[in-house]
């Protein structure tokens, strides 16, 4: 779990049974989501500092990849990023600013980058080949997850800062308008 100190924040690991903590790592910035945890690693994206990978069972640092920051205070407190990281098939993504980004789980190096019109609080939703996010822009993108190619978008009538869905053959998107939107997906 992340903390949110303002000036020192953590990811902390809890032992399931008794809360004690395992491990201890520090990041600069606030933890708002949810770590990611594949293939003996923690992914995690402390605000709009840096995407983390850490062993899972030590916490130490395996890689650590920058991500937009923007420079004045204001804008710091208006664009930083709640997104949770996504991983699948080797790739992780996480809203990061306006921009979807995708780096490679082993190393770090970014694979692509694809700008939106707004702020991505969304964590993504990998289904099958396809990434899916909303923005702050109003709109649900879906990605090509291999290469960051456009393959859709869809305006709604409010903000998507919450996480996409898939139930059988269906997206389901949540909008700030109120309404519930549901696209056909792959399984």
């Amino acid at each position: 779990m992340g903390t949110d100190g303002l000036v020192a924040s953590s990811l902390l690991a809890l032992d399931p049974a008794t809360g004690a903590v395992r491990w201890k790592f520090p990041v600069p910035t606030q933890v708002f989501g949810t770590p990611a945890v594949a293939g003996g690693r923690v992914y995690v994206h402390a605000r709009n500092d840096h995407l983390y990978a850490l062993g899972a069972d030590t916490g130490a640092l395996v890689w650590k990849v920058p991500v937009p920051f923007p420079q004045d205070e204001f804008t710091v407190f208006q664009d930083m990023s709640k997104s949770s990281p996504a991983v699948a098939d080797g790739r992780v993504f996480v809203g990061a600013g306006r921009d979807l980004l995708a780096v490679d789980a082993a190393t770090g190096r970014e694979l692509w980058r694809q700008t939106t019109r707004g702020k991505v609080d969304s964590s993504p939703l990998v289904v099958g080949q396809t990434v899916y996010v909303g923005s702050d822009d109003r709109s649900v993108y879906a990605f090509a997850a291999a290469t960051g190619e456009p393959r859709w978008s869809f305006a709604t009538g409010g903000k998507v800062s919450g996480a996409p869905s898939a139930y059988g053959e269906l997206l389901l998107v949540g909008s700030n308008d109120g309404h519930l939107y549901a696209f056909g997906a792959p399984r």
